[in-house]
């Protein structure tokens, strides 16, 4: 008698739930995700053993329980590898502040080492970040690793059925008749006969290190050679987040207390219309872009270089401006590293939530940066237009990569000075109400040309403008990082750090005015009165204009 169609489909159903059982564990404890550890490339992989063991080879392991953390028992392995660089680190100059000083504002040598010991106290500052790249980057590959042994064995059964023909799989069927119980008990022995076997295998209880007592680590433990410095290198570590969260604190508190006192005059409109009832309502009390109707308020921040402190400031400022969106400059990173991209996920965890966010690339990014900064969910300018809250905007990646040691390595077929004409030339073709460009000699063509009314840029670490230019307008902002010539950019600041809030006319789609707040290094907070954008205007018998930091 043939089997009938529910006990094909019955023991369809107990054959892809036995198959999935089965190898989840296998997919589990077998995936790989390649992700950073603080500067560090790494390895991460899942064991059953409570405790996240972080594996500096020769020299010993670290090793933190994670009983409370990690639910069934399940631990995480961290293979730390190589620190990723570009080019050699022979060079010590340290691009300025002062772009007439360095041809390159950026990052340097100094930061290259400095920020190896900042990326390992960012573990202590924000670790939300890299938690949440752990846990994506090894869901994503547990969950492929198990699809796909799934998908193999069931294709591999499948193609067996039809090897066999129907006759043989009807009578395999028949002797399982009335024994699917058996045979889900045998799954289910051979899965916990695994994970017994892991759980008789766990490791010796973790010896707590006195050195980590009262601090995030407590309880963990230090073995090899590691443990001779740990209490040196560790106190470093964690000196410096301490500084680095202290100095922020003071910041953060300053900068709220002046927020209802900031200066609120200026133009609401380009048309000069008077502001509404709500304005210099307080930080809290709910709408957008200030209470302002007809105007957008973007929060505008350039050259942050991995100063994760500073991105509290900018998050602090979104929220309480009650920004429409935020735009960065470029130069978020030092080179543009794998691992820096821990420092555009610290900004983006410190922005409000939904909060639309865009950037354009900066020399000292990568096209890896702004690749990673999609997976976030910023938009990103690469030769196109973008519309943020109402307002277009058009801009393109800067051609260049500035590593230590070598310089700027062009990541495009063009120079500079050619990819500068070139974006004039789409500048004239597209449709779009501000150009965002990290270096202003870059869209200055685009400026003089008349095809560009509004320009923002960074690159140079000082401001300048509002001012007309060629025959439009534009405005270059500091650094929002405070990165100054030859000093670790990441920590309390060494220099002025400045950040822009920019208000725009949501009818014309024109810049009206932009309010400065600086940042010094001696924790004061300075919030200017707002500065209004002038008028582009005709270009009449002007002589070309040499522009700084070429």
């Amino acid at each position: 008698m043939a089997v009938s169609s529910r006990r094909r489909i019955t023991a369809l159903v107990i054959t892809l739930a036995a198959v999935a059982l089965v190898t989840l564990p296998w997919a589990l404890f077998t995936s790989r995700a390649d992700l950073t550890f603080g500067p560090h490339e790494a390895q991460y992989r899942i064991t059953a053993d409570s405790r996240l063991t972080v594996d500096f080879g020769p020299l010993g392991k670290v090793l933190v329980p994670t009983e409370d953390v990690i639910p069934l028992g399940l631990g995480v392995h961290v293979d730390i590898g190589e620190i990723p660089v570009s080019g050699e680190s022979a060079d010590d100059e340290r691009p300025a502040a002062d772009p007439d000083a360095v041809a390159d504002p950026g990052g340097g040598s100094v930061d290259a080492l400095g920020g190896d010991i900042a990326s390992y106290a960012s573990l202590f500052s924000a670790p939300q970040a890299q938690i949440d790249e752990v846990i994506d980057g090894l869901s994503q590959e547990i969950l492929t690793r198990w699809a796909l042994a799934v998908c193999v064995i069931t294709g591999g059964l499948v193609g067996l059925a039809l090897f066999l023909g129907p006759t043989r799989v009807d009578t395999i069927i028949r002797a399982f008749v009335g024994k699917e119980l058996l045979g889900i008990g045998l799954v289910l022995v051979l899965v916990l006969t695994g994970l017994g076997t892991v759980v008789l295998n766990r490791p010796q209880p973790i010896s707590p290190d006195p050195a980590f007592e009262g601090t995030p680590l407590a309880g963990s433990q230090v073995t090899g050679r590691l443990g001779g410095i740990i209490d040196t290198a560790f106190g470093a570590v964690q000196d410096f987040a301490a500084d680095n969260d202290a100095f922020y604190d003071d910041v953060l508190e300053t900068l709220r207390a002046q927020w209802n006192d900031r200066p609120i005059t200026g133009n609401w409109t380009d048309r000069g219309l008077v502001p509404p009832a709500r304005v210099g309502a307080p930080a809290d009390s709910g709408g957008d872009g200030e209470g302002q109707k007809g105007v957008t308020t973007f929060v505008f921040g350039s050259d942050i270089h991995c100063n994760i402190g500073m991105a509290r400031v900018v998050g602090a400022v979104a929220g309480m401006s009650r920004a429409d969106a935020y735009i960065d400059g470029g130069d978020i990173s030092m080179t543009g590293t794998s691992a820096e991209n821990y420092c555009l996920d610290v900004l983006d965890d410190e922005l409000p939530d939904k909060l639309p966010r865009m950037i354009v690339k900066g020399n000292h990014d990568s096209m890896g940066t702004t690749q990673h900064a999609k997976t976030r969910g910023w938009k990103v300018l690469e030769d196109s237009t973008a519309e943020m809250a109402g307002v277009k905007f058009f801009g393109a990646a800067d051609p260049r990569r500035t590593v230590f040691g070598s310089g700027p390595q062009l990541e495009t077929d063009l120079t500079a000075d050619q990819y500068a004409q070139r974006l004039r030339d789409e500048a004239c073709q597209a449709d779009f109400d501000i150009m965002l460009i990290h270096d202003p000699a870059v869209g200055a063509p685009s400026l003089r040309s008349g095809c560009t009314d509004y320009a923002l840029s960074g690159h140079w670490h000082r401001r300048v403008g509002p001012e007309n230019f060629g025959s439009g307008t534009r405005y270059v902002n500091s650094t929002t990082g405070g990165a100054l010539a030859n000093a670790l950019t990441p920590g309390p600041l060494k220099m002025n750090a400045e950040l822009s809030i920019i208000r725009v006319d949501n009818e014309t789609k024109r810049p009206i005015d932009v309010q400065i707040i600086t940042v010094t290094p001696d924790k004061k907070v300075q919030i200017d009165p707002w500065v209004r954008f002038p008028e582009p205007r005709p270009l009449v018998g002007q002589p070309p204009v040499d522009e700084p930091g070429r």
